[in-house]
């Protein structure tokens, strides 16, 4: 079920917990307390990154450790780990923790407390961005399976509808957030950087490993003794009484108040000898690094950041390092105090585990921190995403059950919609980023469930919006063979559930709905979508009306601009007299703008033809141009220059063959 966010009373609300978050504004407001600092151990740094976040923070202190903190809000607050040498690795580990071996590293700062469900929804409410799990990738949680002794099998699954705010269990405004991935941690760093023009990342692994073991080589942040119940948040008795035995080695024998996770300050106890909270349970947390089980082997001695980062490799395929253990963890100590840290998923404070970049899962969260020298990593935008601020989406009636949704700006492709009586079937659904806008759209056409989603093509302004619109529903995708396979590359829940090759019928709120093949032109995967019983086709992008633009022959996905040709000539037969034409871009439209298209496509092509058989180059034939009656087309996002080009190499290929 959907997650309850539920902000204890003593926490402000309205704009959450980011009170004191505008450094920029209070920068000249430090209130350095001369009392406390006589309590902090060893003399106050010297160094760049020391002063210079201690005079931008609102609050600076000595902790009960006696380590130097700042405060930039409520939660929000940072220790400083003074420069130095500690052991990193163990000696008792598993392999990926050998060899033991000193490191070196400068002072940093880093979060007392991992980064909070709260702070997580101020940062998507002023962005409005979208996690990897809501992109398709889906989150690693409980199936509802409960685990018995012996059984191997394990009981969490990426769902499709997993997400931070989509979790089964409870969480308070102060509970760390879970269901992240690597890339949404560092879209958070990246936020708050520039919110506090400060430069925060991702804790190296070193760094993380030194903040919550110190220099002495304790297995736990606390020191060696094996947890109590009230040290940390780990796999108890009251986990077991709901999930199972589980195969991570829950102990029976431990009560630690809590079933799931648990507010970022709830073990007092359990502090690193910095004063830095669960680094141990509660949440696994993402660091910077490549995981790599070798690593320790070779790392450099001073301030490693990691194996270098794969040219090319997609997410998918990078491991990125997650430490600390969760609530569905064990400690990796026996009760008689041996250590067994078997599987990799435990409390010890040496132990590592990697995670697909991209991935999220219900027990893995994040906490940030300050250094100099390195900027949280963003994923690049996507080149072919346009500028979506400020679109809405229009609703365009055709009939009592038949509407066109269509995105202003012509910034996707539209969207046609059926309204049965049992639920909503949909032709395409344009961005993620719009998927919101798009369920307002059609709460205000009905209010039953979506049902079906049919992708005309690949392209992301008609199928980006899979993921989030069929989560969201559980509605089934339905799209030709050749799409699912071009859709491989995203996240599986954007991937259609049911394929064909050449034609396709739904019967559906007494609708004759057929899907009929027409590949080569625009892409090697373009589908028709025919309503038969109201005389409604939606052609997607084998045409778009309005004559403000030329067609779009891809050939990186199978098209072709003389294919095209032959494709609305297949479609002239096959559309009826007096149809109502959805267009892939465009206002509504009819049969005599599909003759209209055939005639430029005719003529355009043959021009092309005849200049390149009389020996002109591609740069000769766009100088010259089309014939004057064509200048209304090369207005859109398609010119006349781009077609030709599309047309000669349309040519090429097929002599080529």
């Amino acid at each position: 079920m959907p997650m309850s966010i539920m902000v204890p009373a003593s926490m402000p609300t309205g704009r959450l917990l980011f009170i004191t978050l505008l450094l920029g504004v209070i920068a000249s407001c430090s209130q350095q307390d001369a009392g406390l600092e006589s309590n902090c151990t060893g003399a106050a740094p010297d160094t760049g990154i020391f002063t210079e976040i201690t005079t931008r923070a609102s609050v600076t202190h000595c902790n009960d450790k006696g380590q130097r903190e700042v405060s930039f809000g409520h939660l929000l607050e940072f220790v400083y780990i003074p420069a130095g040498t500690f052991v990193m690795g163990s000696a008792d580990g598993l392999s990926d923790q050998m060899p033991a071996h000193e490191i070196s590293l400068d002072g940093y700062w880093i979060a007392k407390y991992p980064v909070t469900v709260a702070q997580f929804a101020e940062f998507i409410e002023e962005t409005a961005y979208i996690t990897d799990a809501e992109r398709g990738w889906g989150s690693w949680q409980w199936t509802g399976q409960k685990s018995a002794a012996g059984d191997e099998s394990d009981v969490w699954y990426p769902m499709a509808d997993g997400r931070w705010n989509n979790i089964y269990f409870e969480q308070g405004g102060d509970h760390p957030v879970g269901s992240v991935s690597w890339n949404d941690a560092n879209a958070f760093a990246a936020w708050l950087s520039d919110k506090t023009q400060v430069s925060i990342v991702l804790p190296t692994e070193a760094q993380w490993e030194k903040a919550a073991r110190g220099t002495d080589q304790r297995l736990f942040p606390w020191g060696n003794a094996r947890p109590d119940g009230h040290l940390a948040n780990l796999a108890d008795n009251r986990f077991i009484a709901k999930y199972g035995s589980y195969t991570r080695h829950p102990d029976a024998e431990l009560d630690d108040g809590f079933v799931e996770t648990s507010p970022v300050n709830a073990f007092p106890e359990g502090q690193s000898p910095y004063g830095v909270y669960d680094m141990s349970g509660n949440l696994g947390e993402w660091v910077f690094d490549i995981y790599d089980a070798d690593y320790y082997s070779n790392t450099p001695a001073k301030n490693p950041t990691g194996p270098p980062v794969p040219a090319g490799m997609p997410d998918q395929n990078i491991d990125r390092v997650n430490r600390g253990g969760s609530w569905v963890d064990w400690a990796g100590v026996e009760q008689d105090g041996t250590v067994s840290p078997g599987g990799g998923h435990n409390l010890l404070a040496a132990a590592r585990t990697g995670d697909e970049q991209n991935s999220s899962d219900d027990h893995m969260g994040f906490r940030v921190a300050i250094e100099m020298t390195r900027k949280a990593v963003e994923k690049p935008a996507d080149p072919d995403l346009p500028d979506l601020s400020g679109v809405t989406i229009v609703t365009h009636k055709i009939s009592d059950r038949i509407y066109m949704l269509e995105a202003t700006r012509d910034t996707a492709g539209n969207i046609g919609v059926l309204v049965g009586r049992d639920g909503l079937l949909i032709v395409d659904d344009q961005f993620a980023e719009l998927s919101p806008q798009i369920e307002a759209a059609l709460r205000q056409i009905s209010d039953t469930k979506l049902r079906y989603i049919l992708n005309t093509h690949h392209h992301a302004d008609h199928s980006d919006g899979n993921s989030r619109l069929a989560s969201d529903s559980q509605a089934t995708i339905v799209a030709h063979d050749q799409t699912r396979y071009r859709l491989l590359s995203k996240g599986p829940a954007n991937w259609p559930d049911i394929t064909f090759d050449d034609k396709m019928s739904i019967h559906f709120g007494g609708e004759h709905v057929r899907m009929i093949s027409i590949p080569g032109g625009h892409t090697d995967n373009d589908v028709v979508v025919q309503f038969e019983s109201s005389n409604v086709v939606h052609l997607g992008d084998l045409m778009n009306s309005g004559i403000s633009s030329f067609p779009v022959a891809d050939l990186s996905s199978g098209g072709n601009a003389l294919t095209f040709l032959d494709n609305i000539e297949e479609l002239l037969s096959i559309v009826p007299d007096g149809a109502t034409i959805i267009p892939g871009h465009g206002p509504l439209t009819d049969k005599s703008e599909l003759y209209r298209l055939h005639t430029m496509l005719t003529d355009t092509i043959e021009i092309v033809k005849v200049k390149k058989q009389a020996g002109k180059s591609l740069e000769q034939i766009q100088a010259e141009g089309l014939p004057p009656k064509y200048a209304d087309w090369g207005q859109g996002y398609m010119n006349a220059e781009g077609w030709i080009a599309m047309i000669h190499q349309s040519i090429e290929s097929r002599e080529g063959m």
